[in-house]
């Protein structure tokens, strides 16, 4: 039954965050006259089908990891050529998307990130002003046995008094302190079974005869409460944590992509499947936050310049609005995919992570001994 339940709320995780950046997409296409053929949550057979009065086709598919907006135009739903049409010109100028303005399609690109982000800010400022701004006590778990904490010594459960000899009330304290001590050594007084005692990590490594920083010990809180706020400082730290998680995913994906972060922090969906269902188990409030916080990372990744998402839409649109005239499609079509290779493979990197971290091939070989 728990499982089943998990399903349910991945479903509904990816379902809403599909749906939403989704929908700034079509909004944003029919504000500029673009003809949706078809609005699809999901992909594969097609469960349901309606057509609205316009003639677009909303759907929901078998499939629940992911989804798309067909705009005419479009050969496929990530194509950048015009399909082929018995339309007259006129038409095809007025309701493909191809065919509008570069800061047209620049702007129907942009809308389904800034919906993410714009969704995000609404829960969370919601959340603020019903549920209060959640404060984290300074009591730990580790993100696994492989994570650098758990190496150092800290266990589940350990709470952190002191770091350095200051003291430490709530998990923001502790993130201060590791990031004050990266490179050098983390002085900790934990208590563990009501008995405090010393641990002092290093936060360096030798990599090839090189020292190198640790920057990431692999910890979270575990314990939260909430305190009430006014409604300014809601928005602006609904605005500022949005804005922040952002910045955040952004950077760490560039930190993958150049090998400053392992390669094995990507995720594919099971980490997605688990985090959802570790969030519901925690309640409703957790849950609609782990929406927020998911909303957030699907409109940054989408903001990367890379052809086949958003952003690589954004700056193709961006480069032929400046210079004036479109761009070679042999270049375009050669561009985009190559990045639809790369999404590919970091796709590809996730599912292989989330095989390993959740011992897949442990399992397939007992199966077989």
């Amino acid at each position: 039954m728990f499982f089943l339940y998990s399903v349910l709320f991945f479903c509904i995780l990816i379902g809403v965050l599909v749906f939403v950046h989704e929908l700034g997409h079509f909004l944003a296409a029919r504000m500029n006259g673009v003809f949706v053929e078809v609005f699809s949550i999901g992909f594969g057979p097609v469960l349901y089908e309606k057509k609205d009065k316009h003639g677009t086709k909303f759907r929901v598919s078998l499939f629940p990891i992911g989804g798309y907006v067909k705009m005419f135009g479009d050969a496929d739903v990530t194509s950048v050529r015009e399909a082929v049409s018995d339309r007259s010109e006129e038409d095809l100028n007025r309701i493909s998307v191809h065919r509008k303005k570069p800061w047209q399609r620049l702007v129907i690109a942009l809308s389904g990130p800034l919906a993410n982000f714009l969704f995000a800010i609404v829960v969370l400022f919601s959340l603020s002003i019903f549920c209060g701004v959640p404060e984290y006590s300074n009591v730990i778990e580790t993100s696994g046995e492989d994570s650098y904490a758990y190496a150092s010594g800290l266990r589940n459960g350990d709470r952190i008094v002191k770091i350095n000899d200051q003291e430490i009330v709530k998990f923001e304290d502790i993130a201060h302190g590791i990031t004050a001590s990266i490179g050098k050594d983390l002085n900790l007084d934990i208590e563990r079974e009501k008995i405090v005692q010393k641990i002092t990590i290093k936060m360096h490594k030798i990599v090839d005869g090189q020292v190198v920083p640790v920057k990431i010990l692999g910890i979270a809180p575990v314990e939260m409460s909430y305190k009430k706020i006014d409604t300014m400082s809601a928005l602006v730290r609904s605005c500022k944590m949005t804005y922040v998680l952002a910045v955040n995913n952004i950077a760490g994906i560039f930190k993958v992509i150049t090998r400053q972060v392992e390669s094995k922090n990507v995720g594919g969906f099971l980490s997605i499947f688990d985090m959802a269902s570790k969030s519901a188990e925690q309640g409703v409030v957790h849950f609609i936050l782990m929406l927020a916080m998911f909303s957030v990372m699907l409109g940054a990744m989408n903001l990367l310049p890379i052809p086949v998402l958003d952003g690589g839409t954004v700056l193709i649109s961006a480069i032929e609005w400046i210079f004036g005239k479109p761009l070679n499609a042999k270049f375009i079509n050669a561009i985009f995919m190559i990045g639809l290779i790369a999404v590919v493979f970091l796709m590809l990197l996730g599912i292989w992570n989330d095989l390993s971290k959740f011992k897949f091939f442990v399992w397939l070989e007992n199966l077989f001994k």
